[in-house]
């Protein structure tokens, strides 16, 4: 009996939990990420009061795999001479871009341009990591966790460490 209930609690307790919302869930064929975002009727971007070239939003996922740190996700830059907009969370996701940055030296970060993520909302933000070339890249040693990263103007930076769950 005792021992039965000790199993139990192990197989409970053993499992990696997730993180108020956020999720990190990697298989043979993708890597799913989840980032929970405050629900708004409007989003706005390339607002006036954003220095021009500056990151305006940010929702990504950092991994270091092998010795060697990755970023991942969703990015939108008040570029110089770019006119504001709002929309829905989907329309923000339609006008940045979706990126893969691999740490080379510190603070040099290259794009790897063949990557294959897509971003998507359902209430949430979700990042889809494709791609057996990429999910080998970044999760090949079956890194333990990742960080998320969301920089929304107006919120405070959010820093997230969140275990992987490996399907």
């Amino acid at each position: 009996m005792i021992m039965n209930l000790l199993l139990c609690w192990l197989i409970l307790f053993a499992q990696p939990q997730q993180t108020a919302g956020y999720t990190a869930l990697v298989n043979s064929s993708k890597g799913t990420f989840t980032i929970p975002v405050k629900q708004r009727s409007r989003w706005a971007w390339r607002l006036a009061d954003t220095p021009d070239n500056q990151m305006e939003y940010r929702m990504d996922v950092t991994v270091k795999n092998e010795g060697i740190e990755y970023t991942f996700g969703f990015y939108l830059w008040k570029r110089h001479g770019t006119s504001a907009g709002s929309g829905t969370l989907n329309d923000l996701i339609s006008t940045g871009q979706r990126s893969l940055f691999e740490r080379g030296r510190p603070g040099l970060m290259s794009r790897v341009h063949d990557a294959e993520i897509e971003v998507k909302s359902k209430g949430d933000v979700i990042v889809i990591l494709l791609g057996k070339k990429d999910l080998k890249r970044l999760f090949s040693s079956k890194p333990a966790e990742v960080v998320f990263k969301i920089k929304i103007p107006g919120e405070s930076d959010i820093s997230q460490t969140v275990p992987v769950v490996y399907q």
